[in-house]
């Protein structure tokens, strides 16, 4: 691997793009100090991946960028690349396939830079591992920068070790340890954080099992508590479809009528819709006569028109025709003029011409004697011309060389004075640091108190967070009591609206009751207001007030079931139905004629039997002695059941000699000691006054009539008390949202002025570091302050240099100027006399020139105008030719439109016979239209009348509706109910409970039990089961992974110990190798002497470093330190030459090593290089003239601009 090619594009002082080809062997770079020889050094270093601005001789990296020059202003970026070409020998192993790379970089003002590598991009480790280990690279023993050979000898022990380092090749493993390094600290910290994690992941799985266990425990009950819901609402669904069904059965009767109806409705309309399509197209027939009437109309003004306008268009071509007549004449007689003038013109153009010819033989005679006079006059006056110019010139420049002196004194009396506002502006700079700092100071106190009112702020943040915790809490219980209530609201009046409707609906009577019932209740038109209760989705109740069908006694006054007259304490209800019997069917009647109506209308409506018992009945054979009291007998069934006043008769009549007792056989027993009296059970056996003995199993007692009256009176009263009680949840609900919203405001109050206070903080931070960047940029000010009055004083050096080298060029052109002066005034007097006779000869040829141009003018304009009569001429005859013929084709267009004016005529006269015939249509078929449309109201007056009967037979319809839609309602009200408790649709899973029997209370009784048990649960986290196994899983992996970070540290340390290993015995024997080359090496330079090398070992330190012991020939055994300049750069030199000996680097650059050595040095110092460049390719900056003969090829670096470098290359090969 060799350096092919250098290319640099605003690199330092190279502003244009400079090539530099490198051959193998030994390539110089002279030129003068200042020049920037250098620079080319520092460009392949920079190239190289140098990061170090101070190593590149700068204080910035942007400094590598051309700053500009008199007169070239800064650039923008700078570019170098680098190509290194593949010879056979060690080249990097990534581009082995290549036969060159191309290594490029660079960098913007704004200070971004990029690399590239074949002009791909790349990063700055992959331009470093080109070079690493191959002691090229910008930081490697084969490059010697200017002062580098001094810092080899004094530089401390440890610092001497890359040299070796990068000889021994261990450069990829320090770069790999380092990386190891790097990794293991970063796998300490992973696995400090895994500890932590898994350690919080150990706490987090301990609670979450016991939420799990929690919520599985919630998640059983929830889901009986669910069963059995939908099991009672499917129960309930059930006998709501029921009574459904019965309202559309009346309603499909009620439609049944309404067919009828329709039918003949839709004849008439059938006939009316006929009719009226009829009365349709009649009118769109008249409306089509009368468009045709008024187009034909339109088309008879449109042929009238036409008339007109041909008449138009013959009067027009008759106007036109004596127009053009008229003018004809006039043009005629201006053709008459123009051929007269056309004759005089011709005349005076003859006699010009002979004047003209005259004039010119006289010029040409004249002209010649002038011409000859005038060209020596033109000599001397170019020679004279010649030598003014020459005077002007020497002039200009004299001119120019004050005006530069001036303005060096200018510039020098700015730069002084500027030198003196860049000190005081030195001053304010230092000024405004120390205010900066003091600013800094002030703003750290601040930020300080700031932050620990911050503190403080976030330990009201987390009071108010805690209060707000358990106030979410009781808020979150007090609305699951809430919707507690609100299930037992729904559920208690669902279970009275359905009983209700039994109820009103006469439910569990005979049909013949039932009938005489319902019979009754459509005689009575009274209405009663009754209070309803209903509950909104929102849970809130509303009552309010509605018209409904009474259902009590005051709607149905003549007659009275009596078992609506009684009221039974609960648990006598089975012993009074068993009590009564059928009797408990029997109508009271106010009036016994009302019975008879009541029997008669059963008779001729065949709707079943009835009993009807007077109010005033009451029994005659009461007996005084009873069994109260007796053994068995519970109680006298007359002490546990109600009535009216007005019934009391009535109801004793079933009532006074009946007994409750605890069990058949002591009734049997009593019947012999009271037989008059009828003794039951509360399981409904009885033994009659007659004797008779019932008993057995019978269905539920929720079935009976005084069951259910009971059971409207309990859930009425329960009704009352849930929705009492949701109404006292929800004002308790109300007050704790108020006060969590209360310490809510606080809370977002006080997390508002936390964020705020952090914010405060984040602002004082930022102001702290603009701060304390104010204070580093006022530094940096400073600084460049000082390095820019340096400047100046420098420039100031310079003018005074120019100066003086201007003022002696003044005094040479003062002399030439002088010198020119008299040349001229010499040939002024020459001239003078040539030119004394020449102004009388140019006035008469100029006479005689002006008359010649005059004459040649006025033949000019008379040959001018008689062309433009002639083409006037030309002009008014084809005028005439052109108006002759339209006079003509004016007549034809006469005669022709006149025929068609007659023909128009013709046809307009038919056209008005067409349009009196489409009138007399069109009057006929509007009064037929006419007829028609009154036929039409007709029909539609029929109609009205029989939708008005359909309506009536609608409203039939509606109450039917009415009814069927209260059934539904309270069907979609159940379904509702279902589907926001569980997200359910009721019908879907109905069929899962048809065939389930039980009991409901007792069901109800069981569900209130488990909802107990999920309210003594409390809140749980149904998520926790999901977020244990997640956590648990989440556990196991941190674990194995951390597990996985161990065997990866125990490995990097392996790693690090194995590099450590390899890089000791390479060290050791590079080092080895080294010192005995630098044995060897070190007499040759000096001529004699001795010198080693020793491993340095320092206890602070933990790698060894190298010292140099050196003697000289003639001297003692002595450290480096003590040399002189020379002999510190020889050693130095030896050293490095022996590290190429032991591993010759692909190229070596050695940037003015040879300055501080002698000629005698200077030769061995060449020996060296001659015998290195067999090994390597040397580059070699020097001012030494013997250096530059041991080169094959120089370049010569020059500024013939000053601040920009150019390149001079010479081959020296063909001389040597």
């Amino acid at each position: 691997m060799r350096i092919k090619k250098l290319e640099l594009v605003g690199f330092k002082s190279f502003k244009d793009k400079t090539v530099i080809q490198f051959d193998a062997g030994i390539t110089g770079v002279v030129g003068p100090n200042g020049c920037g020889k250098s620079n080319i050094v520092d460009g392949l270093v920079w190239v190289m991946g140098e990061m170090s601005a101070k190593d590149l001789r700068g204080s910035t990296m942007t400094d590598v960028i051309f700053a500009g020059a008199e007169g070239y202003a800064p650039l923008g970026m700078c570019e170098v690349s680098l190509t290194l070409e593949n010879d056979g020998g060690p080249f990097p192993l990534k581009y082995l396939k290549h036969t060159e790379i191309m290594v490029t970089r660079r960098l913007h003002r704004n200070g971004e830079g990029e690399y590239f590598i074949n002009k791909e991009p790349a990063r700055l480790k992959d331009v470093q591992e080109i070079f690493m280990d191959t002691g090229a690279g910008s930081k490697g023993f084969s490059i010697i920068q200017q002062g580098m050979i001094g810092k080899i000898i004094t530089s401390k022990p440890e610092d001497r070790r890359h040299l070796i380092e990068e000889a021994a090749g261990i450069t990829k493993f320090k770069a790999r340890k380092k990386e190891s390094q790097r990794k293991l600290q970063q796998t300490d910290q992973n696995l400090i954080r895994l500890q932590d994690i898994i350690g919080e992941l150990k706490r987090q799985i301990d609670s979450l099992q016991r939420q799990a266990q929690r919520a599985e425990r919630y998640r059983n009950l929830k889901n009986q508590v669910e069963d059995l819901d939908l099991w009672l609402s499917s129960k309930q669904y059930l006998e709501l479809k029921n009574t459904a069904d019965e309202a559309q059965r009346l309603f499909n009767e009620a439609q049944a009528m309404e067919v009828e109806g329709e039918s003949q409705l839709a004849s008439l309309q059938s006939d009316f819709e006929t009719l009226k399509l009829q009365v349709l197209e009649k009118e769109k027939e008249v409306e089509t006569l009368q468009n045709s009437f008024y187009e034909k109309q339109s088309q008879v003004s449109k042929k009238e028109m036409e008339i007109q306008e041909l008449r138009f268009e013959i009067e027009q071509a008759r106007r036109n025709e004596q127009m053009t007549g008229n003018l004809m004449q006039e043009q005629q007689a201006r053709l008459e003029l123009l051929i007269r003038d056309q004759d005089s013109l011709k005349e005076q153009s003859e006699q010009l011409k002979v004047d003209v010819d005259t004039l010119s033989a006289q010029f040409a005679d004249k002209n010649e004697v002038f011409k000859r006079d005038q060209a020596r006059i033109q000599e001397v006056d170019d020679l004279l011309t010649e030598k003014r110019r020459e005077l002007f010139a020497v002039g200009q420049s004299l001119n120019a060389l004050e005006a530069k002196t001036q303005g060096l004194d200018n510039q020098i009396t700015d730069l002084e004075e500027k030198e003196a506002n860049e000190t005081l502006v030195l001053s304010e700079l230092r000024e405004k640091h120390m205010e900066f700092e003091s600013r800094r100071n002030r703003i750290f106190s601040e930020l300080e108190k700031n932050r620990q009112l911050s503190m403080d702020l976030n330990s009201d943040v987390d009071s108010f967070e805690a209060n707000k915790k358990i106030l979410n809490q009781n808020v979150f219980e007090k609305k699951e009591e809430v919707e507690e209530f609100k299930d037992l609201l729904g559920r208690t009046t669902s279970s009275l609206y359905g009983l209700e409707n039994l109820q009103s609906s006469f439910e569990g009577f005979e049909s013949g009751v039932k009938s005489v019932l319902l019979w009754q209740k459509s005689k009575v038109q009274k209405k009663q207001t009754a209070t309803q209760t209903e509950m909104h989705a929102d849970g809130s109740v509303t009552s309010y007030e509605m018209d409904v069908p009474a259902s009590d006694d005051s709607s149905y006054s003549e007659f009275q079931p009596v078992s609506d007259v009684v009221e039974v304490e609960p648990g006598y209800e089975v012993a009074m139905e068993s009590a009564l019997g059928q009797r408990l069917q029997m109508l009271l009647a106010q009036d016994p004629k009302a019975s008879v109506d009541a029997i008669q209308y059963l008779k001729n409506s065949r709707s079943g039997r009835s009993s009807f018992l007077s109010v005033d009945a009451s029994r005659q054979d009461m007996n005084d002695q009873t069994p109260a009291g007796l053994e068995g007998v519970k109680v006298l069934l007359r002490d546990v059941v109600k009535s009216k006043p007005e019934f009391e008769k009535s109801v004793s009549y079933f009532v006074d000699n009946v007994a409750v007792v605890e069990d058949l056989n002591r009734a049997v027993e009593l019947r012999s000691e009271f037989p008059g009296w009828t003794f039951v059970t509360v399981d409904g056996d009885s033994v009659t006054h007659e004797g008779v003995i019932s008993g057995g199993s019978k269905e539920s007692s929720e079935s009976g009539i005084l069951y259910r009256k009971n059971q409207i009176k309990e859930l009425t009263a329960q009704k009352n008390e849930w929705a009492g009680k949701l109404s006292l949840a929800q004002l308790s609900l109300k007050k704790l949202e108020e006060q969590l919203h209360s310490i809510v405001t606080d809370f977002e109050g006080a997390q508002k002025r936390k964020i705020e206070q952090e914010i405060k903080v984040r602002e004082l931070q930022k102001d702290l570091d603009r701060a304390e960047q104010e204070l580093v940029n006022a530094q940096y000010a400073v600084e460049k302050q000082d390095r820019e009055i340096k400047k100046i004083q420098d420039s100031l050096n310079n003018l005074n240099e120019r100066q003086n080298e201007f003022t002696t060029n003044i005094e040479d052109a003062r002399l030439k100027k002088h010198d020119i002066e008299e040349l001229v005034q010499s040939l002024d007097s020459e001239l003078e006399v040539t030119q004394k006779g020449f102004p009388e000869l140019q006035q008469i040829v100029t006479e005689i020139q002006v008359e010649l141009a005059t004459k040649s003018q006025e033949y000019t304009g008379v040959t001018r105008q008689l062309d433009m009569v002639s083409r006037s001429l030309n002009d008014l005859q084809s005028q005439l030719s052109r108006m002759t013929e339209e006079t003509e084709m004016y007549s034809e267009k006469m005669t022709e439109t006149q025929y068609a004016l007659e023909e128009k005529k013709i046809e307009f006269e038919k056209w008005l016979d067409a349009l009196e015939s489409l009138k007399s249509d069109f009057s006929i078929g509007k009064n037929t239209f006419e007829e028609m449309s009154n036929s039409l109201s007709g029909y539609a007056d029929q109609l009205a009348s029989l939708q008005k009967a359909k309506n009536d037979r609608l409203s039939l319809m509606n109450d039917a509706q009415l009814k069927l839609d209260q059934a539904r309602m309270k069907e979609q009200y159940l379904v509702d109910q279902v589907r926001e408790r569980y997200m359910l649709q009721l019908p879907d899973v109905v069929h899962k409970y048809v065939e389930r029997t039980g009991d409901s209370y007792l069901a109800e009784t069981e569900l209130k039990e488990l909802k107990e048990k999920l309210s003594r649960i409390g809140e749980v986290n149904l998520s926790a089961i999901e977020e244990y196994d997640e956590t648990t899983k989440r556990y196991e992996f941190l674990t194995k992974q951390y597990d996985d970070l161990v065997e990866a540290k125990e490995q990097l340390r392996r790693v690090i110990d194995r590099i450590n290993r390899i890089c000791s015995k390479k060290f050791k024997e590079t080092f080895d190798l080294v010192n005995d080359r630098f044995t060897r090496v070190f007499p040759v330079l000096f001529g004699g002497g001795e010198a080693k090398l020793e491993l340095h070992e320092d206890p602070e330190k933990t790698e060894v470093g190298i010292e140099i012991v050196a003697r000289p020939p003639g001297k003692k055994m002595q450290n480096v330190t003590l040399m002189s300049g020379g002999e510190k750069a020889l050693t130095a030199v030896a050293l490095v030459f022996s590290i190429f000996l032991v591993k010759p680097s692909p190229y070596c650059l050695l940037d003015e090593v040879d300055a501080p050595l002698d000629d005698a040095n200077v030769f061995r110092f060449n020996d060296l290089v001659r015998e290195m460049s067999k090994r390597s390719q040397i580059i070699v900056v020097t001012h030494n003239k013997h250096t530059m003969e041991v080169a094959k090829k120089l370049y010569g670096v020059t500024m013939q601009e000053r601040g920009v470098s150019t390149m001079v290359s010479v081959s020296l090969q063909d001389i040597h």
